[in-house]
């Protein structure tokens, strides 16, 4: 099991304090999908109920901002390799928009994304080859006070936005510092219902990554975006010329032939009560592509965070077999 990060992605706001946001089997429809449904209690061992979609966590007391976050991870270790080309893919699909009275597009946020990170060699990970403490690469669906934008020393900014949009992102941040940066794509406004894909592909010849997220229901290449990311944390070029040089040098570092990394799909809000957080499910996926895990239900689980109730099931996983 992963373990479970937040990531200041929050806009600072000088009336409030630093907001902290940034993972059965049963047959359904034709023979060449898998749907899983999960839902598990929240770790501060809330009573459980059972009912039929599952396990439901029901929680005694609500802290005022809950920052629920719900992650699906794959149960065996991934093992991306070094020197060698990769490939990353999720597709899911837009949630609606909230409609509870207390959701305002102001104050909250929701994330929702498949990404990777390579925190495992940050600052406060195991291997440590930088003083960076989170090394994210997150295309990403989002909504409310959203970080949507970085300037030309990679600083990044924010916007309220009261509709879904995807964007490709790469977010790092310093901890010796206590800075965050960002490096973003263009802004593509989508829909309920729509399908995106997320694709994280590693280039061992140049020693760059491509991360890019498509809304699939818009035909014309408006309705993507895509970043190439040179090195990693690029507003310090002197740390590592490539993504080839850093992987060479964490791989050292932990003594593998492989990369250390966390890909998770991630559902992540800040400042969301529970009615307009079960409004955004279940999380629904289509496709999960890991080099070395199998592409079934089964592979994945989910881990909750500070517990909420929903009648619905909370992830719904339609997966179709690897061919």
């Amino acid at each position: 099991m992963p373990q479970v990060r937040s990531r200041r992605r929050i806009e600072p706001r000088s009336m409030l304090p630093l907001h902290i946001v940034r993972r059965m089997q049963v047959p359904a429809g034709p023979p060449v999908a898998l749907v899983l449904v999960l839902s598990l209690a929240a770790p501060q061992q809330p009573r459980l109920s059972v009912g039929a979609h599952g396990i439901r966590a029901t929680m005694t007391r609500t802290p005022s901002n809950p920052a629920y976050r719900l992650q699906v991870y794959s149960k065996t270790t991934p093992k991306l390799p070094a020197t060698q080309d990769w490939t990353l893919r999720y597709r899911f699909f837009v949630p609606p928009l909230p409609t509870s009275s207390t959701w305002d597009y102001r104050r909250g946020t929701v994330y929702q994304w498949g990404d990777v990170d390579f925190d495992g060699y940050g600052s406060s990970g195991p291997y440590k080859v930088s003083d960076y403490l989170f090394n994210q690469i997150v295309p990403q669906l989002a909504l409310g006070s959203v970080l949507d934008a970085n300037d030309a020393n990679y600083k990044p900014s924010w916007s309220q936005v009261s509709t879904w949009r995807i964007e490709a992102q790469y977010y790092w941040r310093n901890a010796t510092t206590s800075t965050s940066y960002a490096q973003t794509g263009s802004v593509v406004k989508v829909n309920p219902g729509d399908e995106i894909t997320t694709t994280i592909r590693y280039i061992a010849e140049t020693g760059t990554i491509v991360a890019s997220i498509v809304d699939n229901n818009i035909s014309s290449s408006s309705g993507a975006s895509s970043i190439t990311i040179t090195r990693p944390f690029p507003n310090d070029p002197s740390l590592f010329k490539s993504w080839a040089d850093f992987f060479k040098k964490a791989a050292a570092a932990s003594r593998t032939s492989y990369v250390l990394s966390t890909p998770a799909l991630d559902v992540e809000t800040d400042h969301l009560d529970q009615q307009t957080m079960c409004g955004l499910l279940p999380f629904t996926v289509s496709e999960i592509s890991i080099p070395g895990v199998d592409s079934t239900p089964s592979a994945f689980g989910i881990q909750q965070l500070n517990g909420f109730t929903c009648i619905q099931t909370l992830v719904a996983l339609r997966l179709s077999p690897a061919k």
